[in-house]
């Protein structure tokens, strides 16, 4: 009968998988205290003014909401943790000049992953706030690595870009970033071409966009042209250059760093350094993140952000495999 199932896109999780997960768990949040950072455990409903404020408002399509039946107005369930964090930050820690939080719990989305179908994850990840320095990103960069290797990941690597070199590249474009965003995750050199047809973006910034859709803005790409594109693309660029050198040493063989022009935020809302992680035989990113500085002061607190998040229930079932 139909009821003796669960709802399509989530699953119970038992036996030799439960166990997995919770030992994953414990490594991971052992590995997160160990660089600073105190677990919170957020509430699985919110108000959805809470879930969809900032970076929310991107999560707005995917997040489940209903009418609370103590009539006290409507209800969310979370999709992701990231505002959750935020309100913490910006209320219950609001003492605090600077934050390094972990967390790790189930999400649900309302609509089911356009690989696989699932609606649930376990949310997991790290949120470091107060700090907009160099040393925090490349702080960010390594505990995802570690993260990573305390999985088990075989020759995993982290692809790293930046928001501010889509940005200058397409500066005095007719088209909506958004836009340029889109075409570009496509990596569709057609795509942008019929972007370009009707704008009236210079020849050189034309030629660039064809390049990163051709995924071709690699490292020596990126040096090339750091300075051909205006301050503001020079600083992505140099900083991009900067993090790669400096990762690559701080983790040596373990984990390869690529900087990548090509890489595009999954949300908008992002305001720097973006990076996934990637291993072997997984056709997806296993791990996402960034720096979204401007988010925070929707929450009622502006302070520069950056973190990460991956699906444990993933990564135990890859552990297991």
């Amino acid at each position: 009968m139909s009821w003796q199932a669960p709802v399509p896109g989530v699953n119970d999780i038992f036996g030799g998988e439960a166990r997995a997960l919770r030992r994953l768990q414990g490594n991971v949040l052992k590995l997160f205290a160990e660089h600073g950072y105190d677990e919170v455990i957020p509430p699985l409903l919110e108000r959805p003014d809470v879930l969809l404020a900032g970076a929310g408002r991107f999560l707005m399509n995917n997040t489940l909401v209903f009418n609370d039946p103590e009539a006290r107005g409507q209800l969310a369930v979370r999709s992701d943790m990231t505002p959750q964090i935020a309100r913490i930050a910006a209320t219950r820690l609001q003492h605090e000049a600077q934050l390094k939080l972990c967390y790790s719990g189930p999400v649900v989305q309302a609509r089911g992953d356009h690989f696989d179908g699932r609606r649930q994850q376990w949310q997991t990840g790290v949120e470091c706030l107060g700090d907009r320095s160099e040393r925090c990103d490349l702080e960010i960069l390594h505990l995802a690595a570690l993260s990573m290797l305390t999985a088990g990941f075989v020759e995993p690597v982290l692809q790293i870009g930046h928001v501010g070199i889509v940005q200058a590249l397409c500066a005095g474009s007719r088209h909506r970033l958004a836009d340029w965003v889109e075409v570009l995750q496509h990596r569709s050199a057609d795509d942008v071409q019929l972007l370009l047809a009707d704008d009236q973006l210079d020849e050189k910034r034309a030629q660039a966009l064809l390049d990163v859709a051709r995924m071709q803005a690699n490292q020596a790409w990126l040096q090339q042209h750091a300075d051909a594109f205006g301050a503001d693309f020079a600083a992505a660029a140099n900083h991009l250059l900067q993090l790669e050198a400096a990762a690559g040493e701080l983790l040596g063989e373990n984990v390869t760093i690529l900087a990548d022009a090509a890489l595009m935020p999954h949300f908008l809302y992002h305001s720097g350094l973006i990076f996934r992680g990637y291993t072997p035989h997984i056709h997806s990113a296993v791990l996402c993140g960034g720096r979204y500085d401007e988010m925070m002061a929707a929450h009622g607190r502006a302070m520069p952000a950056i973190g990460f998040s991956f699906d444990l229930q993933r990564w135990a079932q890859h552990a297991a495999a």
